[in-house]
């Protein structure tokens, strides 16, 4: 039997502490990345994950004081354990492509597909059993996957792709440990369109920091380019049945949505992103048809040549960046009962305001504001509970008549939104 980097299946370890400032950093992890690629694969209710390998990266870009998770969002949660003191070392809330995907109706028609997937955790100096939770559809997490890495293991990889590609320093404000830690990568792009490369993440840079709260807080982000080349120019077009050759594959058509845009070319992808120190990636995608995409801890991506590409862009971050759920109700969209009835979502921006006096954002709400709050004029500009969000013209509620996450526009992001995405640069930062 082929033995895979001396990992094995054990019981659950019961958390001790937490370790949550930098002496604690120092005692549990050096430098670098530890990556854990798998091989997420089910259907319907049924998931089960493979590993395919482990990586040292050079690079940590995370808040050596923020190692547990404190945020809450994510659809799962991994959970990392120090084997010799039984203690949590590290957590992290993240969302993937197969959580979406189990939603849809290929999915719940019986079909099996599988999904690469990576997980990210600062390099242990000693054996770590890693744990990845699953919320169920009560938004209970449940454990599903169990494995011991020991970090001395020499099957582990530490070779460096790409070192070939060229990086660029957009705005670099801080060390890596006390920023936001943005990456960009371009897919569809040749050799000869790399000063187009450079100049669409150079404006999109702006864009980002033209919009509050990204504006007051810009210098907490540092943003790096890296000059990925691709043979072709352009990205796929599955309904055109027109494909091309890029090093990210990224494609329009996600789960047969025509605007929806994926690449499922992750260990490629996190291979051109190691070449620098991040906590999120940005890909732009080298084409004129609207369209984008934006999952929690995982990646955003947007197209480069459109009218509404500034909107794409900050529109798709709020979702990679702080877990934002879409506040629109009337757009097409893959997924079948996204959202339960009866459940409220982890989300921080909607609400199926199951207890009208105990709204998660009532806070901001005037005592004077209605609840549910009708969608009339004069409450624009007002945090209250308006009726449709999360692809559910009924049932669940959003707080403001209109945002960033609400409608095809440049309008600012509601008061809901900025708070959830200060609270996330406080944790990368603070």
């Amino acid at each position: 039997m082929r033995r895979l980097c001396g990992l094995m299946l054990i019981l659950m370890i019961p958390v001790v502490a937490l370790a949550s400032d930098t002496s604690e950093f120092d005692r549990f992890f050096t430098s670098g990345t530890l990556r854990i690629d798998l091989h997420h694969t089910g259907r319907g209710e049924m998931e089960i994950f493979s590993l395919d390998q482990i990586v040292r990266e050079p690079h940590w870009g995370g808040n050596q004081r923020g190692l547990i998770d404190t945020l809450g969002l994510g659809g799962y949660m991994v959970r990392v354990f120090d084997l010799e003191t039984n203690r949590m070392i590290f957590s992290r809330g993240y969302c993937t492509l197969f959580g979406e995907w189990v939603t849809t109706g290929e999915a719940e028609e019986g079909i099996a597909r599988t999904f690469h997937e990576s997980l990210l955790i600062p390099y242990p100096k000693g054996p770590v059993q890693v744990r990845i939770e699953r919320r169920d559809r009560s938004n209970i997490f449940h454990n599903v996957f169990d494995m011991v890495v020991d970090p001395s293991d020499y099957h582990i990889k530490t070779e460096q792709r790409f070192r070939h590609l060229k990086v660029r320093k957009l705005q670099v404000e801080k060390p890596a440990d006390r920023a936001v830690d943005l990456v960009i990568l371009g897919d569809g792009y040749q050799g000869d369109e790399m000063h187009k490369l450079r100049e669409d993440a150079e404006r999109f840079t702006e864009i980002l920091f033209d919009t509050e709260p990204f504006e007051s807080r810009r210098r907490d982000f540092n943003v790096r380019l890296v000059e990925t080349v691709s043979v072709d120019s352009g990205i796929d077009e599955p309904r055109e049945r027109e494909f091309r050759n890029t090093l990210l594959g990224l494609t329009y058509n996600a789960f047969d949505i025509e605007r929806y845009m994926m690449t499922m070319e992750n260990r490629t992808m996190r291979d051109a992103a190691a070449r620098v120190p991040y906590d999120l990636i940005i890909i732009l995608a080298n084409s004129e048809r609207y369209g984008g995409g934006g999952i929690f801890n995982l990646y955003s991506l947007c197209v480069s040549d459109n009218e509404h590409d500034g909107y794409v862009f900050v529109h798709e971050l709020g979702h990679a960046l702080a877990g934002l759920a879409d506040e629109y109700y009337s757009s097409e969209v893959a997924y079948n009962d996204m959202y339960p009835r009866g459940i409220e979502p982890w989300e921080k921006n909607i609400t199926a305001l199951l207890d009208t006096t105990r709204v998660k954002w009532g806070d901001l709400i005037e005592e004077s504001m209605p609840v549910p709050t009708p969608p009339d004029s004069i409450y624009a500009g007002k945090v209250g509970c308006f009726e449709g969000a999360g692809y559910s013209a009924k049932g669940l509620y959003r707080s403001s008549l209109d945002c960033r996450m609400f409608s095809k526009s440049l309008v600012d992001f509601c008061p809901v939104c900025r708070r959830a995405i200060e609270e996330v640069i406080d944790f990368h930062t603070k």
